[in-house]
């Protein structure tokens, strides 16, 4: 099973009300103003960067309860949870740059790991075939000729044009690895592959009738369509079937929904299959699923609950592993934590 995450911060619920503003102002270690900064709310559209004297401000009728984050090259980035309407940021330097730890020799040329990188990264879908890495120059790599591990890394935020959804996407990569069997970078002796960051989105399309039609084929089939219609307890032929095996089953059989303000908590009923460790048994409960009657994916849950909140975002990212259809959308095919289909 390929395992792998968007963004390592994806819950987001947003409170609608008057419009709401958050202020700041961004400093270095000598208290000097940084302009440049990004400053935005993972994996939404709502972000800015800070002035010439450093400042920012945040406007928005929906403030979303999601990591607040701070980005600036060659500055560690800073993550907000709790968050202030008038902030006063100070950025560390980062302690040390990729390029000094990345000395082990690299068996491969950086044209073979480049194309592993945009197929997994990116995605074959049409999303991430019409998806362009604009400074590619600034992604890393290393390999483990031990472990048969291809690891990326980046200084530098990644910047990703994306016509088909109608987005730039400023990425921030924080891991991306892809393991193999052997030492090698072909596919057939991949075992798995993971990524984590923060993002941030961008409107750059007028197109809009063809880009809402492709934002919705992105987002129909889609972990965050699968659990909206959880949450909703949206189920039939023309939506998502729950199998166990090869029989469809009752998903209120082993689901429990309980709405708890903006989020929804879900339970996971009786496990089907228990994990023996030497220190405990270990949740697990795997599922097939099919959408729109002919969309075959997987799911497998390691964690008895988790929360959902009305967009489809969940919690639990590291604990809930998908495979099949769904697991090929990657970032070609990543929408907003905010995004809903236009009625």
């Amino acid at each position: 099973m390929i395992k792998f995450f968007f963004t390592c911060f994806l819950i987001a619920t947003f409170h609608i009300g008057n419009s709401q503003s958050i202020q700041g102002t961004v400093f270095n270690e000598n208290h000097v103003p940084l302009p440049g900064v990004s400053v935005y709310f993972d994996g939404t559209t709502l972000g800015t960067t800070t002035s010439t004297e450093g400042f920012f401000e945040l406007k928005a009728l929906a403030i979303p309860n999601a990591i607040l984050v701070i980005s600036y090259i060659g500055y560690e980035s800073i993550y907000l949870t709790n968050i202030q309407s008038s902030l006063d940021i100070q950025l560390k330097p980062s302690s040390i740059s990729l390029t000094e730890v990345l000395l082990e020799p690299i068996p491969f040329t950086r044209k073979e790991m480049l194309q592993v990188f945009r197929k997994q990264f990116l995605g074959e879908t049409k999303g991430g075939r019409a998806c362009i890495i604009l400074n590619e120059a600034a992604i890393q790599f290393s390999y483990d000729s031990k472990n048969f591990v291809l690891a990326a890394f980046s200084d530098e935020i990644i910047k990703i044009e994306n016509p088909y959804l109608g987005y730039e996407v400023d990425f921030n990569l924080m891991e991306f690895s892809v393991s193999y069997s052997k030492r090698t970078l072909s596919e057939q002796f991949q075992k798995a592959n993971f990524f984590s960051g923060t993002s941030f989105f961008q409107e750059i399309s007028d197109s809009k009738s063809k880009i809402e039609k492709n934002r919705e084929k992105a987002y129909l089939g889609s972990s965050k369509h699968f659990f909206k219609n959880l949450i909703t307890k949206k189920w039939g032929e023309n939506e998502f079937m729950l199998f166990e095996g090869s029989f469809a089953t009752d998903p209120s059989l082993h689901f429990e929904v309980f709405p708890e303000g903006d989020l929804t908590l879900i339970k996971v009923i009786a496990p089907s299959i228990k994990v023996t460790t030497s220190v405990k048994l270990k949740f697990q409960k795997g599922f097939q699923l099919r959408y729109n009657n002919k969309e075959q994916s997987a799911v497998i849950f390691r964690t008895p609950s988790f929360y959902v909140d009305a967009y489809g975002n969940f919690t639990n990212i590291d604990e809930i592993d998908f495979s099949g259809e769904i697991a090929k959308r990657r970032i070609g095919d990543m929408l907003p934590a905010n995004f809903e289909i236009i009625k």
